[in-house]
């Protein structure tokens, strides 16, 4: 179960970065330098999360986990509609570029806390889970790279594929339920709390996914008009 969760969230994590590149290279330009600068900011925002995941952190891995996914779900399915908003925005582009590539650091660091967390719950039921987790995460991020090549971007639309990968990253959240075991008994409260604002997500972004289509043609209208 633990490698199952691995996988969706590198893979929802990379196709969250993905979108974020894509829209910046629209709302600025220069493709190349956008997924470059997007991926190597993804890559060092890790680094950081990952080594910030320490002491406490790791302490009470379901509940911080939970912690990490609720932030990740609203601000990856948000992501490319918080683009728009500061486009429309009378910022200067300076600000505007700050603020975008904040976001994008904000989810590279929020990424780069779950794999520490993850190997802590897989250690939990065996040793030496650590390359396996590893391995897996790297496997998550290539599936989506290939779906946002080849499917999200080309046939599904930004924002519609933002929706639908922030309903796996929720899905991920609700199914935790099935690490209770791993709770100690004074988290319990928090983490039905937790589990509880996972599957309202869900339930929110249900409803916005049969809409998705009818906002991305409002944005893109009101961005090329």
């Amino acid at each position: 179960m633990i490698y199952t969760f691995t996988f969706v969230l590198a893979f929802c994590s990379i196709v969250y970065e993905l979108l974020l590149a894509q829209a910046l290279s629209a709302f600025l330009g220069n493709t190349v330098l956008r997924y470059s600068v997007t991926i190597g900011l993804y890559m060092l925002s890790m680094g950081i999360g990952a080594l910030s995941a320490e002491g406490r952190v790791v302490t009470h891995p379901v509940t911080t986990l939970l912690k990490i996914e609720s932030l990740l779900t609203v601000l990856g399915g948000a992501s490319v509609l918080i683009l728009f908003f500061l486009d429309a925005a009378p910022l200067p582009g300076l600000v505007f570029s700050a603020l975008a590539h904040g976001v994008i650091v904000l989810i590279g660091i929020l990424t780069g806390f779950e794999i520490p967390l993850l190997i802590e719950l897989r250690n939990a039921e065996t040793e030496r889970a650590d390359s396996v987790v590893l391995g897996v995460d790297y496997l998550g991020a290539f599936a989506g790279t290939v779906l946002f090549a080849f499917l999200f971007y080309p046939r599904v639309g930004l924002i519609p594929a933002a929706f639908i990968v922030a309903s796996l990253n929720a899905a991920v959240g609700v199914a935790l339920a099935t690490q209770v075991e791993k709770v100690r008994e004074e988290k319990r409260r928090e983490y039905w709390s937790l589990i509880g604002v996972q599957f309202a997500l869900l339930l929110v972004l249900a409803v916005c996914l049969p809409r998705a289509d009818a906002i991305n043609d409002w944005f893109l209208r009101r961005y090329l008009g």
